[in-house]
């Protein structure tokens, strides 16, 4: 069981329905948990003594049907469960209101998976980075010097260093699909509102969902699965791939713009159409995204920010206090653009295309310290792109697929993100398998997950 930590979800399953135990399983991730766990600041909190507890009472019974059974996996830590509120990424969250159990967690507790833990993420699910004033910030598996995205950053790095099958995160504009660039694993953002959302700690209710990070897209729609409303639909077998013509390449660094020509002539070469299409995105969008994230932030966090300042690091204080002085008239026009900018869109380029190919994240992992200093221009810069490509799907509530694809020659990943009609998941599974065939053949693994 030496390469356990490499096997997909359908591998393992065969594996323990082949007799392994649970609990080998268990204790091994636990013991890469422990080794691995000081360099990367993976997990708010492990749980071992539920973790190990869980899985001989699964040994016990025997398997069941379901395809998660005996899986260990680790959620960011901003679900609430029966006994236990979540950190949401900060040491003392006193003055938060009590939230009711999560759904999208007790959906995963039913498909008799092992919870190792709750991890990291940016306080208050605020950030792009992976930096936490409380926790630690969480280190790249592939170069801990470097960013591993946030505000999923636990989520990415705890599944891309082999330690878990897969994490619930949460996506408000970026949040699992940045850290699954980063840190060389799936993320998917599914269609606003597929998930439930209840008991989960908000940041902009409007634009938040629940997603799902895991190593394959297999994994990720297995996962997805779990904790969906509603069921799937049919994939077309060959996809028409739309390359928009704007917004989608700027700010993009050489090594982005490469591998996207390079995934764009990988998706025709296994059969599907690739063509140019116009999209409704503009900067604009961007600016009505964030309008709508600062205020319902500011709606949030108020009254808690004033009583307990001390939860808030200076950069969630600024943005949480941006939204304070917004108008409600440009809030609410914010809102009322979204149903006929996602109509236009379903018109135009969706009408020629079944999914639109774009880099998952215009930059390539950046280093921590190159961004500490939020307070200069250029490292400000760098942290206001790096949601540029993830944020206008969010804003229409479609749903989205960070896929890895290329390595970069320093031997960080590059993503490519592949966006959808509403409900359409299934549809970015299968278009996403030529990109991965393409990621595989480079035989790459984080040093952290050898």
């Amino acid at each position: 069981m030496s390469a356990l930590h490499r096997l997909d979800i359908a591998g393992l399953a065969s594996l323990l329905r082949g007799g392994a135990k649970v609990r080998s399983v268990v204790d091994a991730m636990l013991a890469r948990a422990d080794s691995l766990d000081p360099a990367l600041h993976l997990f708010v909190q492990r749980w071992p003594d539920a973790a190990r507890t869980a899985a001989d009472a699964m040994d016990r019974v025997g398997p069941v049907t379901s395809a998660l059974w005996g899986v260990p996996v680790a959620h960011k830590d901003i679900f609430a469960r029966p006994d236990r509120q979540p950190s949401c990424g900060i040491a003392s969250p006193t003055g938060l209101a009590d939230l009711p159990p999560a759904p999208a967690i007790a959906a995963m507790q039913a498909a008799c998976v092992v919870e190792l833990g709750a991890t990291n993420l940016a306080e208050f699910a605020l950030g792009t980075t992976g930096t936490n004033a409380f926790f630690g910030d969480v280190g790249n598996p592939w170069n801990p010097a470097h960013c591993s995205g946030a505000s999923s950053s636990g989520s990415a790095a705890v599944v891309a260093a082999g330690v878990a099958w897969g994490s619930l995160g949460t996506d408000t504009g970026a949040s699992c699909r940045v850290p699954a660039s980063f840190c060389g694993v799936v993320g998917l953002k599914p269609t606003h509102g597929a998930v439930p959302t209840e008991g989960v700690f908000p940041l902009a209710f409007s634009l938040d969902t629940v997603g799902v990070l895991a190593r394959s897209a297999a994994d990720c729609a297995t996962l997805f699965g779990a904790v969906r409303r509603g069921k799937p639909r049919t994939a077309p077998g060959r996809a028409v791939v739309g390359l928009p013509r704007r917004y989608y390449t700027d700010h993009a660094e050489p090594e982005v713009l490469a591998a996207l020509a390079r995934a764009a002539a990988v998706m025709e070469a296994a059969g599907h159409r690739v063509i140019d299409v116009d999209v409704v995105e503009t900067a604009e969008i961007r600016s009505l995204t964030r309008l709508i994230m600062r205020t319902e932030a500011a709606a949030t966090h108020r009254s808690a920010m004033r009583d307990h300042p001390g939860n808030y690091p200076l950069a969630v204080r600024k943005f949480i206090t941006g939204g304070e002085g917004l108008l409600a008239v440009d809030y609410v026009d914010a809102l009322r653009l979204r149903a006929p900018m996602l109509r236009q869109a379903l018109a135009t380029s969706f009408a020629e295309a079944d999914v639109l190919l774009t880099p998952s994240c215009p930059l390539v992992p950046p280093s921590y310290a190159a961004i500490a200093d939020a307070g200069n221009a250029s490292a400000w810069q760098v942290i206001a792109r790096l949601a540029h490509t993830t944020q206008p799907s969010s804003y229409l509530g479609q749903p989205a697929l960070a896929v890895p694809f290329a390595l970069t020659p320093s031997g960080l990943p590059v993503g490519m993100q592949l966006i959808g009609r509403p409900h359409e998941e299934d549809t970015l599974f299968a278009a996403a398998a030529p990109l991965e065939r393409h990621w595989m053949s480079l035989a790459a693994f984080p040093p952290f997950a050898l």
